[in-house]
């Protein structure tokens, strides 16, 4: 499933646009080596963030903690409207809300990426749509959602996950 996404993003150009500048035989003879290594850095740090988003993603529709806790850090400075949040917090909060669900449907459109100069952290925005349905739990919206990444030695980490804006207003009951 996320092999088909992400090989679907491949060809709408989301990744392999990023990588251009390596491959263009003039550009890349006058760029100077340092900045080759930067650009190489930075597609490779933006194609692990893709496979890491859609891994994420897998993870909380198949409802498999151990997966998606492996995405979070020890200590989170953002989750939603939460500080400094210790990952047992954030895992709990999942767990609340999914082990309610009958339906979890969520959808997240291709995101736009920004990674820092030395490729260690990155930023990601993308419309999400969800459906959480369950006999005590209805959630239903679309959203404008950030994740903020984070390079550990174990991989990327989620170190900020919230909605920056409401684009169609969430029903709870």
């Amino acid at each position: 499933m996320a092999a088909r996404r992400l090989l679907l993003w491949m060809q709408l150009g989301l990744l392999a646009s990023a990588a251009v500048p390596l491959r263009a035989g003039t550009l890349a003879a006058e760029t100077p080596r340092p900045m080759q290594a930067a650009l190489a850095d930075e597609v490779r740090a933006r194609r692990e963030l893709v496979v890491a988003a859609f891994q994420w993603l897998d993870a909380t529709l198949a409802r498999d903690f151990a997966a998606q806790s492996k995405f979070y850090p020890e200590r989170m400075p953002v989750f939603y409207l939460w500080r400094d949040v210790p990952k047992s917090a954030v895992m709990d909060e999942k767990r609340r809300v999914f082990e309610q669900a009958a339906t979890i449907d969520i959808r997240m459109e291709p995101p736009q990426l920004l990674v820092d100069a030395g490729a260690h952290t990155g930023r990601m925005y993308f419309r999400k749509t969800y459906v959480i349905r369950g006999a005590k739990l209805n959630r239903v919206g679309e959203v404008l959602q950030e994740l903020r990444w984070a390079k550990e030695t174990d991989g990327w980490k989620i170190v900020s996950e919230r909605d920056l804006r409401v684009i169609r207003q969430a029903r709870q009951q």
